[in-house]
Order: C-alpha cells, then structure tokens, then sequence
C-alpha cells in the first residue's frame, strides 16, 4: 500500500469487563483482565498446548486475530499497537525487523517453545479485506519526538546472571561520530528570477506608432521598445509649457511691485497680491511637472520639452533593466490602455527553481543549503544553487511546501517552466553522532535504545533521531559519545520491559523512584 503503512481491524471487538459466567466460576485474571484459562501470561502452558497459529505466524495463545478475547491481556502489559491494533510484540509495522525472518522475537523461552511475533503484513495486504491503507501524512515513527510523560526511561532492565545475559547472545556498539551525507529530492519547475524580471506597460493611453524590439533580443537600459503616439501626452505637455509661461509673466510682475513698493509709488497690499500669484503659479508648474513624470517621461525629455517648446504626442517606452525581450505583445496601429502589457524584460543569468517538498522532509531544509537541478530536456546537464526561500504554508491539494533556490544560468541553458528533479543536500559528510538501526526500538510513544551500565544492567533510553542512512540514525538528543548500546537484542530487551518477562522470566525490570 501506500507509504508502506497497514491497519489491521480485529474480527470483532472486545470488551474489558469481566463476563457474569467467568465472576460466578472465579475464572477470571483481574491482572491481566481476561479469564484465567486462556491468559497466556499467567498459564505458559497455553503456548504448547494450543499451538502454532500458521495462518498469522504466532502462537495460537498470542494470536489476537484469532482469539480477540486475549486483546485485553496484552492492552494490560502495554504491548499494545493501537496504531494498527496488533500486539506492539507482533506488529511488524512498528518493529520492520520481524518482516525480515527469525529475529530477536524468535527466541526460544525458557521452556524450549518456539515464539515467532512476527506477521507478514505485505503477504495478506491484497487478500485480507480487513487491511486498510493509514493516511500518506503520518509521520515517520523515527522522525517523532519522545513523549514528556513516558516513564520507559524509569526502568532498568537486569538479567539474573552474567549466564542468563551470555544466553542472550547481546551484541553492543560504542556511540561515535561518522561523516554523514544525506539529500532531499523533489520535483522542480525552472521558472524566471522575480527580481529580474519586468513587465512593460504605458503610463498613458495611445496609439502604437512604432515597434523596435523583438523576441529574444537583448536590450540595455534605456532602450527604446516602442514609441506611442498618445494625445493625452500631448495636453500635458502643453499645460507644462503654459504653467512656465505663465510662470515668467508672474515672476516679472512681483518684481515690479516690490520696486513700486520701496519707492513709495505701491502699497504693500498690491507686493503681496502679486507675491500670491506668483506661489500660486508654481505650484501649477510642478503639478504640470509632476504629471509628464507620471505618464514616463524623465528629467531630461522635460527639460528638452522646456527648451524646444516641443508638444509632440509621440512617447517612447523605454528598457528599465538590461536582458533578453521574452514577452512582447505590441503591434503597430493598436490602441492601447494602461493596463495593457507591451514587452517582458528577463535576466536569466540567474532562475529561480520552485520545488515542492514533501511535509516530512520540511523540518530539514534550510535557507543557504545547496541545491543541484536536473531538468528533463537537458540529459547530463545539472545546474547549482542555493535554497533562498521556504513558504509558509502547505498546499491543500498537493500537501506539499513550496520553497524556491536560485539558480546559475550563465550558459543560457535553462529554460522557463523546464521540468526537472532538485537535490538538495542536508549534509555533505558533516560529522554527527549516530547510532546503529538495528539499535533503535519503538516502545509504544518513543524511540528508545539500551544503554549498557554493566554486563546484566541495562537502561532504556528515549532519544530524538535526525537524518538517516542506510544503517545509522543521527543522535540529535538522548546520547553522548562513547556510550555503549545494545544492538543485536535490543528487541528482546524491548519486549522485556513491555511484557515485565520473558518465558519463566530470564531478567528482571526495576522500576526507579522519579
């Protein structure tokens, strides 16, 4: 199925209290809440009597699929998966080791009675109309933090001898560092930089005299793309003429008053009523000004318009930036609006590559990790750099999370809306504390592994794992360097803690005081 992940419904359910019958005939097991006659825990004898369930790879007395009536037992000992509904013994979802054969759950009790808790779930997943697919989101069981309240790590696991301990065949390892290199892959879609690219529009509405840039071409700033032929550009510059006119006639006239004033032959009332004029006529001009500014023109074409009296309505559109012309929609004769865009400008030194990553991978890309792109259409040819932004939001018909790299383009190569693959790399042989695998357990709520204090002493110990390679989880919290851990037989010591014993009980679990 789908991510690898199972439900598996028990046949029917199964209540908790104790039935009328087994109350009146005292048959009943208040410790692990099922009748005393088919508790396994209480009654080893169980397991050889009933014997092998072939159809589910368990003792007939552990089955919970055969006899639902046992599920309490299990729910009281806390090997309970309610995730999938299976003993956390039996579930190979949540223990991928017992998929894989004879393993630590293979051991034989101290009776000599075979125990096989594993289950293939892939070989029943099309047959078993009971199976259905867990939801694509989950997160990875080795991605979850320990739970604050798991009092796991309150134990500790003791053999009874440096005999019973041997028996167990436990294999350890030192926690040491090793260079890690890990990677995040996502679909990719190669797209033009945000900010280098341009939409060219008129400020004014007009007529399209003449066109002078096409697709593909490289134009500099200040290249003229088109000249509009626009009468509302024409009025402008007409009213700007009038308001300097105007504005000489004033200046002249405030001049004369005041001199009429000095000498006695004015009255101030009449210095100040042209003083007034005068302010007011300035302010027409920069109005005036300000409007051929707005509809594009710049501070040398209006003082070309102010020297040469020039009213012509033709405008030029110019080139904001340099780069290549990639969009162009300008026709000669057509009327056009503001809203309408004439060219796009692009500089594709550089792309932008808008990735989509998955929500599990979310918590380990960064700004500033290198990126390598490899697009469909250019076999061979990858292209790098750097991730520069990370959305904040997860798309609701995808479930994924945009997050953008710049890319070098220098070749020209790359193309706009170009399909490829991103890498993105995490770490590059960075040196970080690990721990084996085959080390890690999933108790019920957290990953844990055995630390070793002396031959039959052991501790359960939650940590919170980070990347991973094909044998090694990085150790992000709950180890330190040089800490010895229990490899081969760390499941055994799982389901120790778990069950309280194994078989007739080859080691002990304390319990400290918090």
């Amino acid at each position: 199925g789908a991510g690898g992940y199972f439900v598996l419904k028990s046949e029917r359910a199964v209540g908790s209290a104790p039935s009328t019958a087994a109350e009146n005939t005292g048959d009943w097991c208040a410790e692990h809440n099922v009748p005393e006659s088919i508790c396994p825990f209480c009654d080893p004898g169980l397991i050889e009597s009933l014997g092998f369930c072939a159809g589910h790879g368990v003792p007939e007395a552990y089955c919970t699929r055969c006899n639902p009536e046992v599920i309490p037992a299990f729910k009281a000992i806390n090997d309970w998966c309610a995730e999938h509904e299976l003993p956390e013994s039996q579930c190979e979802i949540c223990n991928p080791p017992l998929a894989d054969g004879a393993q630590d759950g293979d051991l034989d009790d101290a009776d000599g009675h075979g125990v096989d808790d594993g289950h293939d779930h892939a070989a029943h997943a099309e047959s078993d109309p009971d199976i259905k697919l867990a939801g694509l989101d989950e997160i990875p069981r080795s991605r979850r933090s320990p739970s604050v309240s798991c009092a796991t790590t309150n134990m500790r696991v003791r053999f009874k001898s440096s005999e019973v301990a041997a028996n167990a065949d436990l294999r350890f390892v030192d926690i040491n560092r090793r260079p890690i290199t890990e990677t995040v892959n996502c679909n990719a879609q190669v797209a033009y930089d945000g900010n280098r690219y341009v939409r060219i529009s008129s400020r004014v509405p007009g007529v399209i005299r003449t066109v002078r840039a096409d697709l593909g071409e490289y134009v500099e700033t200040g290249d003229v793309l088109v000249v509009l032929d626009s009468a509302e550009l024409a009025t402008a510059k007409a009213d700007y003429l009038q308001s300097v006119a105007v504005l000489g006639m004033r200046e002249k006239n405030y001049a004369r008053e005041r001199e009429l004033m000095e000498r006695g032959v004015s009255t101030e009332k009449g210095a100040m009523e042209a003083e007034t004029r005068l302010i007011e006529v300035r302010i027409a001009l920069s109005r005036a000004k300000q409007k051929l500014l707005n509809l594009g023109l710049n501070e040398a074409q209006i003082g070309e318009v102010t020297e040469t009296s020039n009213t012509s309505p033709l405008l030029p559109i110019i080139a904001p930036q340099d780069g290549v012309v990639v969009e162009r929609s300008a026709v000669v004769g057509e009327s056009i609006d503001r809203t309408a865009t004439l060219f796009a400008v692009a500089d594709t030194s550089t792309l932008w590559a808008m990735m989509d990553l998955y929500e599990g991978d979310l918590s380990h890309v960064r700004r500033g990790q290198p990126v390598v792109l490899a697009v469909d259409g250019l076999r061979g040819e990858t292209f790098g750099g750097e991730v520069t932004w990370i959305s904040h939001e997860v798309d609701a018909r995808t479930r994924t999370i945009k997050a953008r790299a710049r890319i070098d383009n220098e070749d020209g190569l790359l193309r706009a809306n170009m399909f490829g693959r991103s890498r993105i790399t995490i770490h590059d042989a960075e040196s970080l504390i690990v721990v084996p695998k085959d080390a890690v357990q999933w108790e019920g709520c957290c990953n844990i592994v055995f630390v070793r204090h002396s031959d039959t002493l052991f501790e359960p110990r939650k940590v919170r794992l980070g990347s991973e390679t094909e044998n090694h989880y990085e150790v992000l919290d709950g180890l330190a360097m040089a800490e010895t851990v229990v490899t081969q037989g760390s499941y055994l010591l799982k389901t120790e803690i778990l069950k309280g014993s194994i078989g007739t009980g080859c080691c002990e679990v304390e319990h400290l005081d918090k």
